[in-house]
């Protein structure tokens, strides 16, 4: 499945798995991480570590120095040429990793969210993976009206994220974040460093769903596809800043960094 030089079990090691991150979800509960790894480079992967470890020493007790290791470990096994969306699951079982192909064609600028907003039923909004499978659902509903995802709102009606993505809404040359309920985003983080420098600052700030159909920009944040526009919100075309979205883009781009090879490997 992938060329892993640096455990002398290769393929054979026990954290590659076959299972979906579905699978795993079903079996057990999680935690997740996962960003888009292109030629062997990725985006703030040290903050994604430090989430996962954090998150995994809440849920499971494990120690961050264990899981840490078992990360960097996961790490040696990605390929170094093409571009994927590995996916790092802790599991009862321990870390299990799902190498998946994910071809640059289908990296998408632009997103369409249902504009019915969703009562958020996540138990854990800020720990990725332990909802993954009402996530699931609730995208694969979107999907079959036509959209990408849809607008989740807190119990007071304030709007948290998407289902799958950190929602910005364009107001007064600054970028607005909902103050709510959400998963602290490693992708918002880094802009959070660049977006500035460009002009942008952020705000965090109490967001209503009245802001949200107001606007005539709204961006969405993900690890995979980075930061894409909306284009349409339920019925309603957007005027999306396409210009906008460009440097934001290539203001993360700019994060990426090597990562494959690039850590000292433990063995199985």
């Amino acid at each position: 499945m992938t060329s892993a030089t640096a455990c002398p079990r290769g393929s054979a090691c026990p954290v590659l798995t076959e299972h979906t991150v579905d699978e795993l979800a079903r079996e057990s509960p999680i935690v997740l991480d996962s960003w888009h790894l292109y030629d062997g480079a990725a985006v703030a992967v040290d903050r994604h570590r430090e989430r996962f470890t954090a998150d995994t020493a809440a849920v499971f007790g494990v120690g961050r120095e264990a899981a840490e290791a078992a990360y960097d470990h996961a790490l040696g096994h990605l390929p170094a040429t093409g571009s994927w969306f590995p996916a790092f699951v802790w599991t009862s079982a321990g870390l299990r990793c799902c190498v998946r192909p994910f071809p640059v064609e289908q990296l998408r600028a632009a997103a369409a969210l249902i504009a019915e907003p969703l009562v958020d039923q996540r138990k854990s909004p800020s720990i990725k993976g332990i909802d993954h499978l009402w996530q699931l659902d609730r995208r694969r509903e979107a999907v079959a009206e036509g959209y990408d995802d849809r607008v989740l709102v807190a119990a007071g009606g304030l709007v948290s994220e998407t289902v799958f993505g950190t929602l910005v809404v364009i107001r007064d040359g600054e970028l607005v974040v909902p103050n709510a309920p959400r998963l602290p985003s490693v992708t918002l983080a880094v802009l959070r460093d660049h977006a500035p420098a460009l002009g942008w600052p952020v705000r965090d700030e109490p967001v209503t769903m009245a802001a949200v159909g107001a606007a005539d920009t709204l961006l969405l944040l993900s690890a995979l596809h980075g930061v894409r526009v909306i284009e349409r919100l339920g019925e309603r075309t957007l005027r999306p800043d396409r210009e906008l979205q460009k440097s934001l883009q290539a203001a993360l781009e700019s994060a990426r960094r090597p990562v494959v090879g690039s850590a000292s490997w433990k063995s199985c």
